[in-house]
């Protein structure tokens, strides 16, 4: 009788310990499904990435700040002034996009940089005091001012890169733009593409990069980006991952 509830006690234990292994293991593959998936555009992507502008140019402006004999930088909480106040409408709390609007790109726009959040926090007849709120970039005098659109981010994982994708069978575009100094761009880094709103992209999309390196061989895959954000006929991306630095001119395809 003693022996056989040892027996029973030792069962019970045993149970318990493969059930317990058996649950760890469950929650560790719930946990593995679930990190496929995850935000692919960051703040940092969608408020301080490049675009292009292509529309008329913003009527708010920097005209001053608060501390430019001593900086031209502006960074958080430093306060600057702006072209437009009180009988103007703006309004003490309103949020705003700095973007610093550069070189034009022919029959499309001019580059923009996004540089960061700023708010109003005084206002005059025709001025207004601001701060910088969250700033990704040196916001200067002579950036523009935009209304701040809290944009979401969309959930999902890389789809890589591969060939199957025929030439053709679906809508194809050119990289026009590198975010750096060189010629090149590889993961993380920002680039715009001859896509946009009016052929139908969306942010969140993802496309293959592809590479004609002789004219008389096939393509190959390079690399897979995601659309940050669209104007009507550029949208800016991020390259996800590559297998070799992506370059101005390489295609993109929609997957």
């Amino acid at each position: 009788m003693k022996k056989s509830l040892i027996i029973n006690v030792c069962l019970f234990i045993f149970a318990g310990l493969v059930f317990g292994l058996l649950a760890q293991e469950s929650q560790v593959q719930k946990a593995r499904v679930f990190a496929e998936e995850y935000p692919l555009l960051t703040d940092t992507d969608l408020y301080c990435s490049v675009l292009v502008w292509d529309k008329a140019l913003p009527e708010i402006q920097i005209i001053g700040s608060e501390r430019e004999d001593e900086r031209a930088m502006m960074v958080d909480s430093d306060t600057f002034y702006i072209n437009k106040g009180k009988e103007d409408g703006m309004e003490i709390g309103q949020m705003f996009l700095a973007i610093d609007i550069g070189q034009p790109i022919p029959q499309l726009g001019y580059i923009a940089q996004k540089k960061g959040k700023v708010r109003i926090i005084r206002l005059e007849d025709r001025v207004s005091v601001a701060k910088v709120e969250k700033g990704c970039g040196d916001i200067r005098v002579g950036n523009y001012l935009i209304p701040f659109e809290e944009k979401p981010t969309v959930i999902g994982k890389d789809q890589g890169y591969d060939n199957n994708l025929k030439p053709g069978e679906s809508l194809e575009g050119q990289v026009i733009y590198l975010d750096t100094d060189f010629n090149i761009v590889s993961t993380g880094h920002w680039a715009l593409i001859n896509l946009g709103a009016a052929q139908g992209l969306k942010p969140g999309q993802q496309l293959t990069v592809f590479r004609h390196k002789k004219a008389n061989l096939p393509r190959e895959a390079i690399a897979n980006v995601v659309v940050i954000d669209t104007q009507v006929n550029t949208s800016t991306v991020r390259i996800m991952s590559a297998r070799e630095a992506v370059e101005k001119g390489d295609t993109v395809q929609v997957k």
